[in-house]
């Protein structure tokens, strides 16, 4: 079984890439760390964990509940903050990973197991994966995604951006790279042609 760590920056196409991927071969298993993250937040201990960390600058007045736009203008403005979500939310989303990978890899669901890794590089996440992928971007193409698809304003969408490492860092680190420029069919071709490589599509 072969396992890779997909990773990029914000709104380089990482979503894409995996549904482009799944259509290509819909028996692989995609982990995808953001989802988990999502769950996590909604749970009531993990809140109140985070409001013990961080205050009670992200509840939401109104409803008593952490509140996600005030927990993403905190730790993409406080680095200690972000620091200190990351490591309620990490070691979590680390170990489901892990479980899910055993599980793939005993219950022989699939010859490919791709975790989706937002971070991989900057917060050292290994799961004993064999190559890292990237989706990459340059950072004009990311801020206009995060201005035109998520309604932020420059100084946040900056600031997200800054929050991680530049893609020309992680360009140099991948093993693999995929450009994500242009139309929609160039990726579908590279994620093809990385597939071929692995001789498991029927």
């Amino acid at each position: 079984m072969y396992s890779f760590a997909l990773t990029g920056g914000i709104a380089t196409g990482k979503t894409t890439f995996a549904r482009f991927l799944l259509e290509r071969c819909p028996s692989a298993v995609v982990f995808d760390c953001d989802k988990v993250v999502s769950r996590l937040l909604n749970d009531q201990l993990i809140q109140a964990k985070i409001v013990s960390a961080l205050g009670e600058t992200v509840v939401d007045g109104v409803s008593g509940n952490l509140s996600r736009t005030a927990l993403r203008e905190e730790v993409f403005s406080n680095k200690c903050s972000r620091t200190t979500l990351e490591e309620i939310l990490h070691p979590l989303t680390r170990e489901e990973c892990l479980e899910s990978l055993a599980e793939t890899a005993t219950s022989d669901r699939s010859s490919l197991f791709i975790a989706d890794v937002p971070l991989l590089f900057e917060s050292g996440f290994d799961f004993g994966y064999e190559s890292s992928l990237l989706v990459a971007t340059t950072r004009e193409t990311q801020l206009e995604r995060l201005k035109s698809r998520d309604g932020h304003d420059d100084a946040l969408a900056e600031a997200m951006l800054d929050a991680q490492l530049p893609i020309s860092e992680k360009v140099d680190r991948a093993d693999v790279v995929f450009w994500n420029e242009g139309p929609e069919q160039v990726l579908r071709c590279q994620i093809l042609r990385f597939l071929e490589t692995l001789d498991i599509l029927n």
